[in-house]
């Protein structure tokens, strides 16, 4: 099994850096690095490995895989929240190809908080409002435009809102989430639901029913949810893919 100081070592050696010298570097002995490498230490403090990581990187730049992986095999996840325009530069060309091939299928990525990062021309199409006002929770609790294309928009609402609570379950999510519900309580029926405790991991309304905003016919849009991975940002894009049938 691959482990930190393993790692650690191989990046260093990468560098042609002496323990002594990383670990004068990153202000800790010889000593503790050669534990680390032998495996006598396995869980270094997130400001230890931050240190040995600005230090390796000064020597030879880190790739965003190799900075992660480091903080992957020391069990620690990046705690800083990313602004929304941090994740929207995460999507690439080829992620923005990947819904464009979509076709007539609404697809897009969206973040933990609901936030839109990328639409394509279906998804702008089907759901009106929504790449202007950039968050799918206010576009629901906010846009009458949702209500008029959503034929069971109440159960939409509640099925987001159950998901925004598993979602945010983890500890590390108490940063962001703290501000993003005082302001979406702003809205009433927001707080009700959440008040009622619902909570659903897996995808609590796998289609809904959307209206035509030409001919008014119904049709149903079958919904795929899957995480995106990223190095700089683990954990928090999600991509969405309605396939439907008109």
């Amino acid at each position: 099994m691959p482990s930190f100081g393993e790692f650690l070592r191989h990046l260093r050696d990468e560098r042609s850096l002496s323990r002594e010298g990383l670990a004068r570097s990153a202000g800790v002995s010889a000593s503790y690095i050669n534990h680390l490498e032998i495996g006598r230490r396995d869980h270094p403090t997130r400001p230890i490995v931050e240190a040995l990581a600005g230090n390796l990187e000064r020597a030879l730049p880190l790739s965003q895989d190799e900075r992660r992986y480091l903080f992957d095999l020391a069990g620690l996840r990046d705690i800083e929240v990313p602004g929304v325009a941090d994740l929207r530069a995460d999507i690439s060309p080829e992620m923005l190809r990947r819904i464009d091939r979509c076709g007539s299928d609404p697809a897009g990525y969206f973040d933990l908080r609901w936030n839109i990062l990328a639409l394509n021309d279906a998804a702008h199409q089907a759901f009106p409002g929504l790449r202007e006002i950039g968050n799918v929770m206010h576009w629901l609790l906010s846009d009458g435009r949702s209500g008029a294309v959503l034929a069971e928009h109440d159960l939409v609402v509640e099925s987001a809102v159950a998901a925004l609570r598993a979602r945010i379950a983890l500890p590390c999510n108490a940063v962001w989430a703290g501000q993003l519900l005082a302001d979406l309580c702003r809205y009433p029926e927001f707080a009700g639901r959440w008040a009622a405790g619902r909570v659903a991991y897996s995808l609590a309304q796998p289609a809904v029913r959307l209206r035509d905003r030409v001919s008014g016919k119904l049709f149903r849009l079958d919904l795929q949810l899957y995480d995106v991975d990223t190095a700089r940002h683990p954990g928090w894009t999600r991509m969405f893919w309605g396939i439907g049938a008109r």
